[in-house]
């Protein structure tokens, strides 16, 4: 087989690997959480140094519990059937196929963003699909947004940041969050979060300190990003420790026994009200 080599020099871009590796693993299990053969398949047609990342363990664990959250965000959201045009955006998509694991996606438009040297490797390795639209452009530049407003007038839409926002600062998620709820009154804004402790100490984490990227943007009250725009509101917010317990050993007994810990990982989502005229 021809290995696709990847060309990607921006590092926090680079980071889209762990979770495609991480899906990997996971499928491979014989108790999976979840089943992604696509991620197989990829890891297999990708040139790349996987094995740098080692066993990640925790990871995977964690990575796997975040998708299907995600996951069913997505499938909640499309059969809600709210409008005739539910949109969903995924910010920073890198290899993800979540187009390909939700059953019901031909009910919705799929976009999957990100920097144009993802995207380029996304159309070597994905089928194309008229349901399922790259969009090659940054998270911080609003033209992107524009467009999406302009080619769905009364689309419904849901925005999903996963592994993403912790890699920014915090003004760049303020700005990209304000965007997003400046153009799309109505819509839902989803992302991982990590602690402010757990962002002090990316440089410790299992796979993120095997690549050159590292964690800026640390939350540990949901509630201050409904400050940052009027009609905002937090109507989630999950950790990912509450789920599997079993998975997760004892590194998660001592997580889920210390508060502080426990809430160092986890996603929240916000609803953007309608704004009267």
């Amino acid at each position: 087989m021809n290995k696709i080599k990847p060309e990607i020099k921006d590092d926090i871009a680079e980071t889209l690997f762990i979770p495609l590796l991480s899906r990997a693993h996971e499928s491979h299990r014989k108790d999976a959480i979840l089943k992604d053969p696509m991620a197989c398949e990829l890891v297999e047609k990708i040139d790349y140094d996987f094995a740098k990342f080692g066993k990640i363990t925790m990871s995977t664990t964690g990575t796997t519990i975040r998708l299907r959250h995600f996951d069913r965000l997505v499938q909640r959201f499309i059969d809600r059937k709210v409008t005739e045009d539910p949109v969903v955006v995924s910010i920073g998509c890198g290899l993800d196929s979540r187009f390909q694991r939700v059953s019901n996606h031909n009910q919705a438009t799929f976009y999957e963003l990100d920097l144009p040297e993802v995207i380029n490797l996304r159309e070597k390795l994905f089928p194309a699909s008229a349901k399922d639209l790259t969009i090659k452009g940054s998270m911080l530049e609003t033209d992107w947004m524009d467009m999406l407003r302009q080619k769905h007038p009364h689309g419904r839409f849901l925005f999903l940041a996963e592994g993403v926002m912790m890699y920014f600062n915090e003004e760049q998620v303020k700005s990209v969050i304000q965007n997003l709820a400046q153009r799309f009154p109505g819509c839902e804004i989803y992302f991982d979060f990590v602690s402010k402790w757990a962002a002090r100490n990316s440089d410790k984490h299992e796979s993120v300190k095997r690549t050159k990227a590292r964690f800026h943007f640390g939350l540990n009250d949901p509630h201050t990003i409904e400050q940052w725009f009027p009609k905002l509101k937090l109507i989630e917010r999950f950790y990912f420790i509450s789920e599997e317990k079993k998975r997760w050993g004892l590194p998660g007994l001592i997580m889920w026994l210390i508060p502080a810990l426990h809430k160092s990982f986890g996603i929240v989502g916000y609803k953007v009200g309608e704004i009267s005229k």
